[in-house]
């Protein structure tokens, strides 16, 4: 039995593609696919299907999981109880990759003698993949959250899949503490002289000199929230400030702090503060 296969790009962007893949068994016959055409990391949301690797050996995938798919490395899809799956397929660029494959497992390449071709899933990293899934849904692409909840998947999933203990301790030790801080500091002071800017996570780790991977990692580490979370909340503050000035739009306030319109900015005003800009007005003193 073959497949139908509909792919359709969610995102894309100079550290990483993200598709939705649809796949249904077929009653055609088809060609099974030969070997993979990229390095790619396969998270499935719905369904079930097996990834055959050889004649005797099979893993089976449900949305608990993640995949690898190595270049020119030959697979063969199918599908128990002909469900058929949907997944998100990610596909990173290669220095991206190769940083982070360096940086948290020590390996060189997606199909390394150190990795699994696949992993069950930490419970936070099942969140995170269903969190930019509702994200890519809504429309409201936010490039930074995207991109950085993308590599800590990616991160988290290689780390699940390592099969060397030693390997998942390499990442922690590779930048000094004071270093690190002074990277941390930097990014602040970038984000907070320009929040209104449409970052991207590469600009702000090519500005810090430091990996993208890193930079989410000591990120979070150092200031107890992940980038994305820092550059909304000082957004935020942008526009409380602009409040001050009772005259002032919402709509004006919300695109000069950098939101992407006033429902956006509204929405994440009341999922930080509880209450909505005109209900913060509303309190303020005449």
């Amino acid at each position: 039995m073959s497949m139908s296969l509909n792919l359709r790009e969610l995102f894309d962007s100079e550290l990483l593609t993200i598709r939705h893949a649809v796949a249904r068994p077929s009653p055609s016959k088809g060609d099974d696919i030969p070997q993979g055409t990229a390095d790619l990391m396969l998270m499935p949301i719905a369904g079930v299907f097996a990834k055959h690797e050889s004649s005797k050996q099979h893993v089976i995938a449900n949305s608990n999981h993640a995949l690898f798919f190595g270049y020119g490395k030959h697979y063969r899809i199918s599908f128990p109880g002909n469900i058929g799956d949907e997944s998100l397929v990610f596909a990173f660029s290669q220095s991206a990759l190769a940083e982070l494959l360096a940086q948290t497992v020590g390996a060189e390449r997606l199909y390394s003698p150190r990795l699994d071709t696949h992993c069950l899933l930490a419970p936070d990293t099942v969140l995170h993949r269903e969190l930019l899934w509702h994200n890519l849904l809504s429309g409201a692409i936010d490039r930074l959250a995207i991109e950085e909840l993308s590599v800590l998947m990616l991160a988290a999933s290689l780390l699940a899949a390592c099969k060397d203990n030693r390997s998942k301790d390499r990442a922690r030790h590779s930048i000094t503490l004071a270093r690190r801080r002074q990277k941390v500091e930097l990014v602040k002071e970038l984000i907070s002289l320009h929040p209104e800017q449409d970052w991207a996570l590469g600009d702000l780790a090519r500005q810090a000199g430091i990996s993208p991977y890193h930079l989410v990692r000591v990120f979070r580490e150092e200031v107890g929230v992940p980038v994305h979370r820092y550059l909304i909340r000082t957004r935020l503050g942008k526009g409380l400030e602009h409040m001050r000035a009772p005259d002032a739009g919402l709509t004006d306030i919300a695109l000069e702090a950098g939101f992407a319109n006033h429902s956006h900015f509204t929405s994440r005003f009341r999922s930080v503060f509880g209450m909505t800009p005109s209900q913060f007005r509303g309190r303020i003193p005449a």
